[in-house]
């Protein structure tokens, strides 16, 4: 018995370096912002390795799969994070305004918000996963989004959830510096796993 849970708690430790090792691989191949599509794409795909312990060397992972999905998803990314620049002016044009308009106005950016990071968190894994054109995965993450909306709304609420945590806990705001990416990905990775599974995207 004590031997299993030595093995266990060994186990526990290589994933979690395997996680910090991973979320500063996704933060570095993030920064030049164009290529945070193939960087989320990479980071999916490590992280559900690791959480199934099949991973071999995580940068030899993240790295195949980065340069492999970087074409595919500048066409999804490039958008995307014009939209992203779009909601963000407008929360900042109208977040010292008063009034019942500008109160509408902030929360359908809340929505469009919530939206782009349900979007976000459907298409790279899926996007990782097929090898279908830009269109056909943007088409194929509306629908799964809307089809799954029970599992999307739990995607949302771990990533805010998480997020507040880390601004409200030092602890939890260490763990989101060291490791908070990755971790995040490998818990909606499971979720995903199960919703492509349905779908036979995955077996």
């Amino acid at each position: 018995m004590e031997f299993h849970f030595d093995n266990r708690i060994v186990r526990v430790l290589g994933q979690a370096a395997a996680l910090v090792k991973l979320n500063i691989l996704w933060i570095v191949f993030s920064l030049p912002l164009v290529t945070g599509g193939a960087a989320l794409c990479a980071l999916h795909i490590t992280a559900v390795k690791i959480l199934k312990n099949e991973e071999g060397y995580v940068f030899c992972e993240f790295w195949s799969v980065y340069k492999g999905k970087m074409k595919v998803s500048l066409k999804l990314w490039v958008p995307l994070l014009f939209a992203a620049f779009l909601i963000l002016f407008d929360y900042m044009f109208w977040r010292d305004m008063d009034g019942d308009f500008a109160a509408m106005m902030r929360i359908f950016i809340c929505v469009a918000m919530g939206g782009w990071f349900a979007l976000v968190s459907y298409i790279f894994p899926l996007a990782a996963r097929m090898d279908v054109g830009a269109g056909e995965t943007y088409r194929n993450g509306l629908l799964l989004m809307f089809k799954y909306l029970p599992q999307t709304l739990y995607l949302l609420f771990t990533t805010a959830l998480f997020l507040a945590a880390g601004l409200l806990f030092t602890p939890v705001f260490g763990i989101a510096l060291l490791a908070g990416g990755a971790l995040l990905a490998a818990a909606h990775g499971k979720l995903l796993l199960w919703v492509f599974e349905k779908e036979g995207i995955v077996e």
